[in-house]
């Protein structure tokens, strides 16, 4: 018997870098998913495979190797619970390097397999904390907003402390555009760090003013005002370039989408300085030399899943 669990990918709509300040964002789950196939063994060997390698271990010798450095790190987190090793089989519908949260889906994904063989039952909230903490483990940083969109599926607000991840009741189409390149998360963070680390209070007003714009967000997502959720990504988009995370790729593929009347906004989503643009309505962008490329992606209500085979 084999347990089959799948988690999808994400984008972040509204509250970069303020939720990692304990402030709100909107997050949604996307219809591209990665899956974990994990079939118990035996011995105490750990098979892993994906389109990205191959690696082998055992159960007393897990160490966060790239690019397993998740689904081993998630191992690790209950290996007190395992006495026999597994196969896993990781299937992505995306790469890894789109921008679309892969290290949150394939922490969640792995989750759901472990547990659903360990006959462990963990509630929405629980699956989002463990999963976090996961992530930063190997990371050393992450609001867990990914995470959250990739368990409960749809759009998500979400706030790392006091917890709160609420799933929202109403989506709406989107474009998705990788910009060609990617920044790790991480190092993107520590250039904004780094560039305001003589204003303090000015990096706490931007953050409150994101914050501001994903409230707002939640009440134009509740009354279904699209185009007023498209109006607050225009203005947070201006906070992005505030912090210094644009780029002149990203920027042309902001201004190509909100020229679009089926457009009503357009924003990076997640850290920046590369990965994607989210604009929110149905739009077109051509292929770019640069490896710009329109990505095929909407907002799906389906979050983790498990079952056994």
């Amino acid at each position: 018997m084999s347990f089959k669990a799948s988690a999808p990918g994400s984008l972040m709509l509204l509250g970069e870098y303020a939720v990692l300040h304990r402030k709100q964002a909107l997050v949604c789950a996307i219809d591209k998913r990665i899956t974990v196939t994990l079939t118990p063994r035996l011995d105490k060997k750990i098979y892993l495979e994906s389109s990205l390698g191959s690696y082998q271990t055992t159960l007393d010798h897990l160490k966060r190797v790239p690019p397993f450095q998740f689904v081993l790190a998630t191992l690790a987190a209950l290996k007190k619970y395992l006495k026999v090793g597994c196969d896993i089989k990781i299937e992505s519908e995306f790469s890894a390097t789109v921008g679309f949260a892969s290290s949150a889906a394939v922490t969640v994904a792995t989750l759901s397999a472990l547990s659903a063989w360990l006959e462990m039952s963990f509630s929405d909230v629980e699956l989002i904390m463990l999963a976090r903490k996961i992530v930063h483990r190997v990371q050393g940083l992450g609001s867990g907003a990914d995470v959250a969109a990739c368990v409960m599926g749809g759009i998500v607000l979400y706030r790392t402390k006091p917890m709160l991840a609420e799933k929202l009741p109403h989506a709406h189409p989107i474009t998705v555009v990788y910009s060609g390149s990617k920044t790790p998360t991480v190092t993107a963070v520590k250039q904004v760090t780094e560039n305001f680390s003589a204003y303090p209070k000015l990096f706490k007003q931007l953050c409150r003013t994101i914050h501001y714009c994903t409230t707002e967000g939640v009440a134009a997502i509740l009354a279904e005002d699209w185009r007023k959720l498209g109006e607050l990504m225009n203005i947070q988009q201006g906070l992005m370039d505030s912090l210094g995370v644009n780029t002149p790729i990203l920027g042309e593929i902001i201004n190509t989408l909100r020229a679009q009347k089926t457009v009503f906004g357009a924003k990076i989503s997640g850290a920046g300085l590369g990965d994607c643009v989210v604009g929110l309505g149905e739009g077109f962008f051509a292929t770019q030399a640069n490896g710009a490329q329109q990505m095929q992606a909407q907002i799906t209500n389906h979050g983790v899943s498990c079952e056994k085979i």
